[in-house]
C-alpha cells in the first residue's frame, strides 16, 4: 500500500502541475475549443461504464480500438486481442480454447469445466464460455478493453478485467464497404458489409468474411480458416424507442492451433548443458517430430489436427427514453458445437462440445444533466454445456474418456452512481449481488489398451469410470465500488477507486475430496489522471494500482493417477501492483507518435500442489517428497503469463498529394520482458524478451473512398515463445510442448467505399 500511495501521489503531482499548464493554455481560447473540438487527437465514445462517453473522460482504465484499426491490423483471431493493448495477453493452446492474462491475473482454459477472468462481450451479451470466441471481429464499430476488476458492473467472471466487442449498428443510409487482403502464407480474407435503408424508421446491415491462412508450422498446424455472418436489423419508430435485433453465425475450420518441442539443452544432441533449446527448426510442428516420442518406445503423434466450430448467436437490444432515463433490454441465445483433434499441448487432445447459454439484462440509466447520475440494473444467466473429450496419458500408451455434463444459473442486481458535489468534483459508488448456481453429472474413464496415434472410440464410454464427478454448489457474494473524481481542467482528469471483484468456485476431474475449488475474491485501489494538452494535441495518461487477491484461482495441467488434468487450485494470497501509462503526440496535422506501456510487480504470496509428476531441477519452486507424490511450493514468485514491462510504441504519417489522395505511413513496436507461462517454472515455460515490429504504407484515395497498403507484421522475424505446456511423460521423453506466435508475414490490403 505505501508503494501504492507512493506512484499515486507521483500521478497526481504530475496531473496538478499539467493541469495548470492546461488551464492557462486553455482558458484563453474556450470560444474556439468547441469550434476546434474535432481537430487535434480523436477520442472515441464508449459505453463501459453502461453509458455513451469520450474515452478521455471514463475515470478507469480503457483501452478503446477502432474498427478501422481492428481492419488494419488483420485481427480475425481471438489471440490476436492481445496485440491491441499493452499489459494484455491472449493465448490459445488447444482447440478453441482462449486465455486471457491482464494485471498477473491468468485463466488457462482447456476444457469444459473453464471460466475466464476476463469478461468478454459482443454487443453487450456476455460469452460464459472461453470457446466461443470466433469469428466476431470484422465489421466493428470499436473494441473496449478495460483492465482492473469489473465487479459492479460486469459482475460474472471479471476479476482480471473486460473486453467489449461493439458491431457497426444499422444507419439509415444506403452503402457500404467491401475488402480484401493477400499476403504469404496463403493469406486471403474477404469481407465486406452493405447497408440498406428501408425507410427513415427501419435500417438493415448484412455483414460478413471469409478468411485463410496457411499454418506457419511445417505440419500445416497454427492456421487460420473460416467463414461468418451477421445480419442486423434496426427500428426506430419514433426518437424515444429504438429496437435492435441481430443474429450471427461463424464456421471455423482447418488444423487448428499448433506447436513445436523444446527441451533442456542436455537433451537435445550438440546444444549444450545449460538453457533450453528447440529440437529442431522452431517452426517445425510436433506431428514432424515423431521420433522425439518413439524414440523412448511412446506413440508417435497424430497426422490427422483439425477443428470444426459452428457457432451462433442472436439477440434483442431494446433501448426506450423516459424522462428518468434510458430504460435497456438485452436478451440473447447463443449455442456452439465444436470438435477437434490436436497435439498443440504435445499430447494428443480430442472434443466435442456443444454449449448453449441464454441470458437477460434490464437496466436504467439516467439522462445526462443532472447532479446525480446513476444505472440501475438487473441480470440472469442460464448456462449448459455437453462434453467428450479424449486424451492420451502418461507415457502415451492409453487414453483417458471425459463424458460432462454442466449447468449453471447466475442472476445479480446491480448498481452505480455519480453524484455531483461541484461542477468540477463527483463522488461515485456501486453495488453488485451476485447469486450463482453450478452442477455437474459427469465420468472419467481410462482405456489401458488404447494406443495412438489414431484409435478409434466408442460413440458412448463403455466400462466403469475410475472418477465420478457429480457436484452442486451455490455461492453469493456482494461486490462494491467507491471513487472520486476531479476535473483538474477542462481537458484533465484526476480519479481514484477502490472496487471489489468476485469470481465463483467450480469443479475438475479429481478423486473425491479433491475435485472442487471456492471463489477468488479480490480488492482493487486505483488512482489515475487523463490529461489533453496543447490544444488537444497531447494526450498523457497514468493509473497507479494495487490487487490483493484471496483464494486466487490458478489453472493448470498436472497428472492425476495416470491421465493429464486441468485443475484449478486456490492459492491463497496474491498481491500485485503497478503502473501504466499512455501517451500521444499530435505533431502538426499529420504526425502522431504514441508510446504506452505497463510495469506490474506481482507476487504469489501462498501457491503451492500436489503432483506425481514433480517438475525438473530448473524450476524456480521448491520441490519435496509427500507420500508417493510431491508438494510443489511456488510461492514468491511472479505469476505466470506477467511480464514486468511492456510496451507499445506507434508511428502514423500522411502526406497530402496532388489530387485530393493522402500517402500514409505506419509503424508498430511491441517490447515485453521475460515471463514464465506455466506453473511449473521450469526453463522450458521461460519467455525470453522479445521485440516485434510492424511496418505499412499505402495511398488514400480521394474522399477516403478507397485505400491500398500494403504491410510487413513481425518484420525482424522474431520467434516468440506465447504459450507452452509440460508433456504428461515428461520424465520419460523431456518434452515441452510450445505454441509461437506468427512469424513474419506480408501483403495487400484493398478497400473501397460506396
Amino acid at each position: 500500500m505505501k508503494r501504492l500511495a507512493t506512484l499515486g501521489a507521483s500521478v497526481i503531482a504530475m496531473q496538478l502541475f499539467g493541469a495548470q499548464q492546461a488551464m492557462a493554455q486553455d482558458a484563453p481560447v474556450q470560444p474556439a475549443e468547441a469550434a476546434g473540438a474535432s481537430e487535434g487527437l480523436n477520442e472515441i465514445t464508449v459505453t463501459a461504464q453502461r453509458r455513451s462517453e469520450g474515452v478521455q473522460k471514463a475515470a478507469l482504465s480503457i483501452t478503446a480500438v477502432s474498427g478501422d484499426d481492428i481492419l488494419k491490423r488483420s485481427v480475425t483471431q481471438v489471440e490476436q486481442l492481445g496485440s491491441l493493448a499493452p499489459g494484455l495477453q491472449v493465448n490459445t493452446s488447444a482447440g478453441p480454447y482462449a486465455s486471457f492474462s491482464v494485471r498477473s491475473v491468468s485463466s488457462l482454459s482447456g476444457n469444459a469445466f473453464a471460466d475466464p477472468a476476463v469478461a468478454v462481450n459482443i454487443d453487450g451479451v456476455y460469452l460464459a464460455t472461453p470457446t466461443v470466441l470466433h469469428g466476431l471481429y470484422y465489421d466493428l464499430d470499436r473494441v473496449e478493453i478495460l483492465k482492473g476488476p469489473q465487479g459492479t458492473l460486469y459482475g460474472r467472471n471479471a476479476t482480471a478485467g473486460a473486453i467489449n466487442i461493439i458491431p457497426r449498428r444499422p444507419e439509415f443510409r444506403n452503402g457500404g464497404n467491401i475488402y480484401t487482403e493477400i499476403g504469404n502464407l496463403g493469406r486471403f480474407n474477404l469481407g465486406g458489409a452493405v447497408n440498406l435503408a428501408a425507410s427513415d424508421t427501419l435500417a438493415l446491415r448484412v455483414a460478413g468474411q471469409t478468411v485463410h491462412r496457411s499454418g506457419y508450422f511445417s505440419d500445416g498446424s497454427a492456421d487460420d480458416s473460416g467463414q461468418a455472418v451477421r445480419a442486423s436489423l434496426l427500428f426506430e419508430p419514433t426518437t424515444d424507442l429504438s429496437i435492435l435485433i441481430a443474429g450471427d453465425y461463424s464456421h471455423q475450420g482447418g488444423t487448428g492451433q499448433g506447436a513445436t518441442i523444446r527441451k533442456e539443452c542436455q537433451y537435445v544432441p550438440g546444444a549444450g548443458t545449460t538453457g533450453a533449446c528447440y529440437v529442431a527448426d522452431p517452426y517445425t510442428g510436433i506431428a514432424d517430430l515423431a521420433s522425439q516420442f518413439t524414440s523412448v518406445g511412446e506413440a508417435p503423434p497424430t497426422q490427422d489436427q483439425y477443428i470444426r466450430g459452428n457457432y451462433y448467436g442472436s439477440m434483442l437490444d431494446a433501448d426506450y427514453r423516459t424522462p428518468i432515463g434510458t430504460i435497456t433490454f438485452i436478451g440473447a441465445y447463443r449455442e456452439a458445437h465444436s470438435r477437434y483433434k490436436s497435439t498443440s499441448t504435445s499430447w494428443q487432445l480430442r472434443e466435442d462440445q456443444r454449449p448453449k447459454q441464454t441470458s437477460g439484462e434490464l437496466r436504467l440509466a439516467s439522462n445526462a444533466g443532472s447532479p446525480l447520475q446513476y444505472v440501475l440494473g438487473l441480470y440472469y444467466l442460464d448456462t449448459s454445456i455437453d462434453a467428450r473429450a479424449q486424451g492420451e496419458t502418461q507415457n502415451r500408451n492409453s487414453f483417458s474418456d471425459s463424458d460432462t455434463h454442466n449447468n449453471g444459473s447466475t442472476w445479480a442486481a446491480f448498481s452505480q452512481l455519480t453524484y455531483s458535489l461541484t461542477d468540477t468534483l463527483r463522488l461515485s459508488g456501486g453495488l453488485r449481488y451476485t447469486s450463482e448456481k453450478k452442477s455437474t453429472d459427469s465420468a472419467r474413464y481410462n482405456y489401458a489398451n488404447t494406443r495412438g496415434p489414431d484409435p478409434v472410440f466408442p460413440d458412448q464410454p463403455v466400462g466403469t469410470p475410475n472418477i465420478v464427478l457429480k457436484e452442486n454448489r451455490s455461492w453469493d457474494h456482494l461486490d462494491w465500488k467507491v471513487g472520486v473524481e476531479f476535473d483538474a481542467a477542462p481537458r484533465s482528469l484526476i480519479y481514484a477507486n477502490v472496487s471489489t471483484g468476485f469470481k465463483a468456485g467450480g469443479f475438475y476431474y479429481g478423486p473425491v475430496g479433491a475435485n472442487t475449488y471456492e471463489p477468488e475474491y479480490v480488492t482493487s485501489y486505483a488512482v489515475g489522471a487523463k490529461n489533453r494538452f496543447a490544444d488537444n494535441r497531447i494526450q498523457l495518461n497514468f493509473e497507479a494500482f494495487y490487487l490483493d487477491y484471496t483464494d486466487q484461482q490458478i489453472s493448470f495441467v498436472k497428472l492425476v493417477g495416470p491421465s493429464a488434468v486441468l485443475v484449478t487450485e486456490n492459492a491463497g494470497k496474491t498481491h500485485a501492483y503497478g503502473v501504466e501509462a499512455d501517451a500521444q503526440f499530435l505533431i502538426g496535422q499529420d504526425t502522431q507518435i504514441g508510446l504506452s506501456g505497463s510495469w506490474v510487480r506481482a507476487r504469489y504470496d501462498e501457491f503451492s500442489f500436489n503432483t506425481i509428476a514433480p517438475p525438473s531441477a530448473t524450476s524456480l519452486c521448491a520441490v519435496s517428497p509427500a507420500s508417493g507424490s510431491f508438494n510443489v511450493d511456488c510461492a514468491g514468485l511472479q505469476p505466470i503469463r506477467t511480464p514486468k514491462f511492456s510496451v507499445t510504441g506507434t508511428f502514423d504519417q500522411g502526406f497530402d498529394v496532388k489530387g485530393g489522395g493522402r500517402i500514409f505511413l505506419d509503424a508498430r513496436a511491441t517490447y515485453k520482458s521475460r515471463f514464465y507461462t506455466s506453473t511449473d517454472y521450469q526453463i522450458e515455460s521461460l519467455t525470453n524478451e522479445f521485440f516485434r515490429a510492424d511496418f505499412g504504407i499505402g495511398y488514400e484515395g480521394p474522399g477516403k473512398k478507397y485505400r491500398v497498403r500494403a504491410f510487413v507484421d513481425n518484420a525482424f522475424d522474431q520467434v516468440t515463445i506465447s504459450n507452452t505446456t509440460t508433456n504428461t511423460s515428461y520424465g520419460q521423453n523431456h518434452v515441452v510442448g510450445v505454441n509461437l506466435l506468427p512469424p513474419r508475414t506480408f501483403g495487400v490490403q484493398l478497400s473501397t467505399k460506396f
